[in-house]
């Protein structure tokens, strides 16, 4: 059984599964092969490696990476050493990393060496002490073989659990990202989710598409580790890859963003029958579509399981593929019930609870609910409060069986299904409103394709004869924030429409231009 306290490392856990794979796989990732004892001697070599630089617990060690395997092993060793890890997504663009690295404290950057060139113009507007490369790189010296030739720590060298924390990004303002502080109590749930895998273990491969600077990958490779699966690795999602892989390395798990699974499903090579092993197909990140859902029973069979959550309050409710029952339409749009270990309330907006069948907003209460934002007291005041209760924002409505149905997004997030990331509309918001002759804007998702959304931007110029370059406007919103908040269409208008608390309506706004549209 996988425990874990306050004081202990979950890493030492981590490298005693790698350890009794022996000669067996642990890591594949293409062509490479992987066994459990090379890989639980990197952790301990790279953890060598960290402390020999001269960082103490709690020091920041940023990864700007991809999915590899050395990323991977290089995520436990930071952990293990007692390192601050902070990861640093792809997705953004490079304005708003630059950000986030400042805001993070940050020691040192450790970066893909396919990233060189955008880690070169990160590194120019920051100001982190020391940036190595994980491979051969112009940039920066090679951490892969300073490693080499170091001796490993042993076991008991690991730090105290105490000192562990990880800062994920979930978006924010430019030149204020907000960064989501787990500490160690967040892997004890890594660890029973483990246990519940652990049955088919000797013989499972568990398939990691999403990126592992995202909570998803991240930890869909520990549960893999803990349970005792083989880890099959995707450096970045490719629907025929992906499947190719199923059937090839017999994956019997696999965890990926709806998106993702709907990629699967427009695949010609994705046939019912193609993959006998499978036992789970953990899908996470935004809703599925019930026509979608049974499309994928009738594929890989009754072996889908759905997750929400968020960044902030990691895994809040499930619904197990025995509940994926096409003969009861209802609980295919249904986020299930809450996960063990978790409570939920449903409130309205004075606080109080609110009737069974009545929508309310989603409070959660866990051990996997985040310690607050990093450096940011405001912020986590708003939404966590003193006895531990986390506000989402999402609006849901519950059952009498206890199954939640979430029926807004109060963040406005937009969906747009291009990788594991969403858009953050705030963010889109605030970054237009602080470009010269713009007085407002605002971002909203529109339908698109198969459930995925549009970004369509709403502006209120300074001056109404003097519209902005478009164009130009979009370059700059690609090179700040990345290709995901390319917006799709430009209304311009003369005021944006207000709630009665005088903020912008953003449901009134999405109406009208469906209406117009």
């Amino acid at each position: 059984m996988n425990h874990v306290t306050a004081s202990e490392n979950y890493t030492v856990s981590v490298v005693r599964r790698l350890s009794a794979k022996g000669d067996r796989d642990a890591i594949v990732a293409g062509e490479r092969r992987i066994t459990g004892t090379e890989a639980a001697g990197a952790v301990l070599r790279f953890a060598a490696v960290l402390r020999e630089f001269g960082l103490r617990e709690g020091d920041g060690v940023a990864l700007f990476v991809e999915n590899f395997p050395e990323a991977l092993l290089l995520q436990v060793a930071v952990h293990f050493a007692g390192c601050r890890l902070v990861f640093v997504p792809p997705e953004p663009g490079n304005s708003e990393l630059e950000a986030l690295i400042r805001r993070a404290d940050v020691k040192r950057l450790l970066f893909d060496p396919d990233l060189e060139e955008r880690t070169r113009r990160i590194v120019e507007g920051t100001n982190v002490p020391h940036v190595l490369a994980i491979g051969a790189s112009a940039l920066a010296d090679d951490f892969l073989s300073a490693a080499s030739g170091v001796g490993g720590l042993s076991l008991d060298e690991a730090a105290d659990g105490r000192h562990l924390a990880t800062l994920l990004y979930t978006g924010g303002t430019t030149g204020v990202p907000k960064l989501v502080v787990h500490r160690s109590s967040f892997y004890g749930d890594f660890a029973r989710v483990a246990d519940t895998y652990a049955d088919e273990a000797s013989s499972g491969a568990l398939l990691v598409c999403t990126l592992l600077t995202h909570s998803s990958g991240h930890g869909g490779f520990l549960v893999g580790i803990l349970s005792g699966h083989t880890v099959v690795l995707l450096r970045t999602f490719d629907a025929g890859e992906a499947l190719a892989a199923m059937e090839r390395e017999r994956v019997t798990r696999v965890v990926l963003v709806t998106p993702m699974l709907y990629e699967l499903l427009d695949h010609p090579d994705c046939v019912p029958g193609r993959f006998p092993a499978l036992t789970t197909l953990t899908y996470t990140g935004a809703a599925a579509s019930p026509e979608r859902l049974k499309q994928a029973l009738a594929c890989f069979g009754p072996v889908l399981h759905q997750i929400y959550g968020a960044t902030e309050d990691g895994r809040v409710t499930q619904l197990d593929p025995e509940e994926h029952d096409p003969r009861r339409p209802g609980t295919l749009t249904s986020c299930g019930r809450p996960a063990p270990g978790v409570e939920v309330e449903l409130r309205d907006e004075e606080g109080k609870p609110v009737p069974v069948g009545e929508p309310g907003e989603l409070y959660v209460r866990s051990s996997t609910v985040m310690q607050g934002y990093w450096n940011d007291p405001e912020r986590t005041a708003e939404v966590l409060d003193d006895e531990g209760w986390f506000r989402t924002g999402d609006i849901a409505r519950r059952d009498e069986d206890g199954y939640l149905y979430l029926v807004d997004r109060a963040r406005d997030i937009i969906v747009t299904g291009t990788t594991a990331d969403n858009v953050y509309s705030r963010l889109l918001d605030d970054f237009l409103a602080a470009q010269p002759g713009i007085k407002e804007a605002a971002a909203v998702g529109l339908p698109g394709d198969d459930d995925k959304e549009t970004v369509n931007v709403v502006l209120v110029p300074q001056d109404p004869d003097d519209v902005p370059d478009l164009e130009g406007l979009t370059r700059q919103i690609v090179d700040a924030l990345g290709d995901l908040y390319e917006p799709a269409s430009y209304v311009v208008t003369d005021a944006l429409p207000r709630t009665v608390v005088g903020k912008t309506d953003k449901k009134a706004l999405r109406a009208s231009l469906l209406k117009a549209g």
